[in-house]
């Protein structure tokens, strides 16, 4: 017995005629999810647009200087390391200021190079307010350290003396020389200032060297070592 005959061409006709309306319904719902997903993106670049013209973040230029002006140190702080005090609209602090800054190129030398002979401190009764430094004479002596000679010439048991004021009002004094290389203005460490005498109060001839702080004589030698350079 043969099966029932069923006929396709009904429904290949069938598929026929909804093709057409199957690929429109298709594109227009690609259109529609393309219109979607276009107008989702614009409304968040107006939004990034609206915030960027609320809350402007800064340029890197800005950045970065931003970032360099917070890590540089103040200038009160560097001057309170080195002991300084700033007051504003105080020329004379402005300028102890400015001397400050210049305290790690402060250099110190041995005022001269031969052998000590008297040490600080009490002799004969008296203060022998600095040390002796032998040797022979006419030989150059140098200025320990930066500064702007205050008087050369005569004075009392110092025969010719020399004293010179430092930048941070630290004086030192130089005794008993022959003669004056410099005799007024500014000089720096190690420049010669004088020569090796034995005038006033001296038994040969050697450089009689004193450091004074307010205008009071204290020990050379251990002043002189905390900078380096060693009697």
């Amino acid at each position: 017995m043969s099966s029932p005959r069923w006929s396709t061409l009904p429904a290949i006709r069938v598929l026929r005629a909804i093709r057409p309306a199957a690929a429109v319904v298709v594109l227009g719902a690609f259109m529609a999810a393309l219109i979607v997903t276009a107008h989702s993106g614009g409304v968040r670049m107006e939004a990034a647009a609206k915030h960027a013209s609320l809350y402007p973040s800064p340029s890197k230029p800005a950045a970065a200087a931003a970032a360099a002006t917070s890590q540089t140190p103040a200038v009160s702080d560097a001057l309170q390391v080195f002991g300084g005090r700033l007051t504003s609209g105080d020329p004379a602090n402005a300028r102890a200021s400015r001397s400050l800054l210049r305290l790690p190129f402060h250099q110190w030398v041995r005022p001269y190079g031969g052998y000590l002979s008297s040490t600080f401190g009490m002799r004969w009764g008296r203060l022998h307010a600095g040390i002796d430094l032998a040797g022979p004479w006419g030989t150059s002596i140098y200025a320990a350290t930066d500064g702007c000679v205050e008087y050369a010439g005569p004075e009392g048991g110092y025969g010719e003396v020399m004293k010179i004021r430092d930048w941070d009002g630290t004086e030192t004094w130089y005794g008993h020389m022959s003669s004056f290389v410099v005799q007024h203005g500014c000089v720096h460490a190690g420049d010669p200032i004088a020569r090796i005498g034995s005038g006033g109060d001296a038994t040969g001839p050697h450089l009689h060297f004193e450091v004074r702080i307010n205008g009071t004589p204290i020990n050379p030698i251990p002043f002189l070592a905390k900078r380096g350079v060693y009697v």
